[in-house]
């Protein structure tokens, strides 16, 4: 099957791929002094983009780290055809491989490497710190396991090919596809268990957060990783957002965390 490419926030986009994608969806990266030998990755929800993670960023930013945002395989693109194209053809290896990249990208111009996730972006991220290739790393909402039915029926209908239509329902703007495809949704099944399944390899400094009103990913989770990561993890909880907590009523307060938690591991 074709691999999907992604996109890295070093790298300018080609032109003609920036008309393909949707206005909020490029990579990003902020550069900060050139004696911070800092940089926080920030990776991106399923169906998002790095608009997912954009307070983060910011915030981080104005603390004085560099950060960097990559557009993972199948992510962002404006047209629904294309959309469909691209995203029913993401693979656990091609999403394990773009986030490895962006590391070994950033390995090129900092000592330090933090990463930040969201969602599946927290599962991503998990992985590649039970790989050794992180100094530390926070996870929002990580999608170490999906909701109950989510659990049930993706194993089920995997075989298929097929859309579901999941237009937003959020009171407040959120740029992501308007579809699950059903191989797409695999593959965040099988990296959801990519991840749970390492835990117990993870040795670098954790920040969990999460939400009890979050209906996507169950808030058991961090639970889980305090029972199965080898060392003590900090965990926060903002039950005024849900899922999108970086865009709900909380952002604010998830950001801040975010960011005084790399400050302490990396700003000493």
């Amino acid at each position: 099957m074709r691999q999907p490419s992604y996109f890295s926030g070093f790298d300018p986009l080609p032109c003609d791929i920036q008309m393909q994608l949707m206005s909020d969806a490029k990579p990003q990266y902020f550069k900060a002094e050139p004696n911070v030998d800092t940089v926080v990755i920030c990776m991106h929800g399923f169906t998002g983009n790095p608009y997912d993670v954009s307070p983060a960023i910011h915030s981080l930013s104005n603390m004085g780290f560099s950060v960097v945002a990559p557009l993972m395989p199948g992510h962002g693109y404006r047209d629904r055809r294309k959309q469909e194209e691209e995203f029913s053809s993401i693979t656990l290896n091609g999403m394990l491989s773009a986030a490895r990249q962006e590391i070994a990208r950033a390995r090129e111009r900092y000592s330090h490497i933090g990463m930040f996730g969201f969602s599946m972006g927290g599962a991503i991220t998990l992985s590649m710190a039970a790989e050794g290739l992180l100094d530390a790393c926070v996870v929002a909402a990580p999608a170490l396991r999906l909701s109950w039915k989510a659990e049930v029926l993706i194993p089920l209908l995997s075989w298929a090919s097929f859309s579901i239509e999941a237009p937003p329902q959020e009171p407040f703007y959120l740029p992501v596809y308007e579809f699950y495809h059903s191989r797409s949704l695999k593959t965040l099944w099988q990296i959801s268990g990519y991840a749970r399944r390492r835990l117990s390899k993870i040795q670098c400094p954790v920040l969990g957060v999460h939400s009890h009103n979050d209906l996507m990913v169950p808030p058991t989770v961090l639970g889980m990783m305090q029972k199965h990561i080898p060392i003590e993890i900090e965990t926060a909880w903002f039950d005024e957002s849900g899922h999108s907590m970086l865009l709900d009523v909380s952002g604010p307060s998830v950001s801040l965390a975010v960011s005084e938690f790399f400050r302490r591991q990396f700003l000493k």
